[in-house]
C-alpha cells in the first residue's frame, strides 16, 4: 500500500493531466530563450494541468540545469515541475539529479542510458540504487519496451526489478510508454499498482485500465496535441475518470479520438526505437498557444522526423476536427512567439534543423 510521505505526495498530486515542457532557443541556437521557457510554463497552467517535466533534447548539464531553474522559478509551486534524468551515464544522471533537487523540482522521471546492459535483475537493481541512493526525491519508473533487458524480460520491460523498486519509499510512479502492450500495461497495474502511481500515456487504455485499476493521472507527453486551454478535452476526461463517472469519460474520449489517433501514428513507432518528433511537438504547443520555436539539431543523436508543411497542415486540419482551433501557420514559430515579439524574425536563424 502507499505508505511514505512521498507516495503520499504522489497519490494527492499527480492527478489528472501533465505534459512536458521543451526548450526554447535563441535564433542562433547557442543559448535558451527564457521568456520563451516561461511562456510554455504559464501555458501549462493555463491547460490545468497539474504539472510538467522538463524534458532537454540536446541540451548540455550546465543548459539543463538552467531549463529546471527557469522552471521553478516560474511556477513558483503553482504546478509540480518534474526532472528527466536522461544522460548517457550515471554520473550525469546523478549531476542532473543534484540540480533538479536545487531547483525545487518535485520529481524525477529515470530514463535508463542506452548503453546500461546489465546481465541480471540484481545487477539492474543496484544501478538503481546507486542513482536513488538516499535522495529526497521523488521517482517515477520508465515501463516501455527496452530490448537491452529482454533478457531479464520478454517485454524489455524489467517487471522483477521495478517490483522491488516499487518497496523504497522514494519510488512513486510509473509511466507506461505510449505504444505499450496491453497485456504488459495491465501485468503493471496488477503488480505494481498498489504501490505506484500507474501513469498509461495512451489515451486509449486509460478507460480500459480504470475500469479495473485506479488510474488517476496520464503524463509526460505532448498533451497539447489533443486539447487547448479554452477546450480542455483531455483534463476533463480525467476530471471524469477520477469522478467514476465512465460515461462523460467516453463522450470526452470520442470527442478527441481522431487527436488521439494522429499523435499515436505520428510518434509510437518513434519512441519505440528511442526517437521523438521533437520539431512536431513543439508545433502542437504553439498551435496551442505555446511559444514555439525550432529545436537544436538531433538528426546525429535519435530519429527526428522533418516538420515539412503537409505534416504542420495535417496537424492543424486534426485540431479543426475535434473542434480545436489553432493558430495558423506563420513566422512566429520558427523563432518562437517571444522572439518573434521581440522583432527576431526567421531570416535571422542560422539554420533550421529538421524543418522544411
Amino acid at each position: 500500500m502507499l505508505a511514505s510521505a512521498a507516495k503520499q505526495w504522489a497519490r494527492d498530486t499527480m492527478r489528472g493531466v501533465g505534459n512536458l515542457l521543451l526548450p526554447s532557443f535563441t535564433p542562433d541556437f547557442t543559448a535558451l530563450d527564457e521568456e520563451g521557457i516561461r511562456l510554455d510554463v504559464r501555458q501549462s497552467i493555463a491547460h490545468g494541468f497539474f504539472g510538467s517535466s522538463c524534458a532537454t533534447p540536446g541540451l548540455d548539464l550546465e543548459e539543463t540545469g538552467r531549463f529546471l531553474e527557469i522552471a521553478c522559478d516560474e511556477a513558483a509551486g503553482r504546478i509540480a515541475i518534474g526532472a528527466i534524468l536522461e544522460r548517457p551515464s550515471i554520473e550525469e544522471q546523478k549531476e542532473v539529479l543534484q540540480r533538479a533537487e536545487r531547483s525545487g523540482c518535485s520529481h524525477a522521471f529515470i530514463v535508463l542510458p542506452r548503453g546500461v546492459r546489465p546481465e541480471s535483475d540484481d545487477a539492474l537493481y543496484d544501478w538503481y540504487i546507486r542513482l536513488i541512493g538516499d535522495s529526497p526525491m521523488r521517482f517515477v519508473l520508465y515501463g516501455h519496451d527496452n530490448r537491452a533487458l529482454r533478457a531479464l524480460h520478454p517485454s524489455g520491460l524489467p517487471l522483477a526489478v521495478y517490483d522491488r523498486l516499487a518497496d523504497l519509499p522514494q519510488v512513486v510512479a510509473i509511466k507506461l510508454t505510449q505504444p505499450i502492450n496491453p497485456v504488459l500495461a495491465m501485468q503493471c497495474c496488477e503488480v505494481l499498482g498498489d504501490r505506484l502511481i500507474v501513469n498509461p500515456v495512451n489515451l486509449d487504455l486509460v478507460p480500459v485500465l480504470a475500469r479495473h485499476y485506479p488510474i488517476q493521472v496520464t503524463a509526460d507527453w505532448i498533451v497539447e496535441s489533443v486539447q487547448s486551454p479554452e477546450r480542455p478535452l483531455a483534463v476533463e476526461l480525467m476530471r471524469a475518470i477520477l469522478a467514476g463517472d465512465m460515461e462523460a469519460a467516453l463522450r470526452r474520449y470520442w470527442e478527441m479520438q481522431p487527436a488521439i489517433r494522429a499523435i499515436f501514428d505520428l510518434q509510437a513507432s518513434l519512441v519505440a526505437v528511442g526517437g521523438h518528433p521533437w520539431q512536431h511537438m513543439k508545433f502542437f504547443q504553439w498551435a496551442m498557444g505555446g511559444n514555439g520555436g525550432l529545436s537544436r539539431d538531433l538528426s546525429g543523436v535519435e530519429p527526428v522526423p522533418v516538420l515539412d508543411a503537409r505534416a504542420r497542415d495535417a496537424i492543424l486540419a486534426t485540431y479543426r476536427q475535434v473542434g480545436l482551433m489553432p493558430a495558423e501557420s506563420d513566422p512566429s514559430f520558427m523563432v518562437g512567439r517571444m522572439a518573434c515579439s521581440r522583432g527576431v524574425h526567421p531570416d535571422q536563424l542560422t539554420s533550421r534543423p529538421q524543418y522544411a
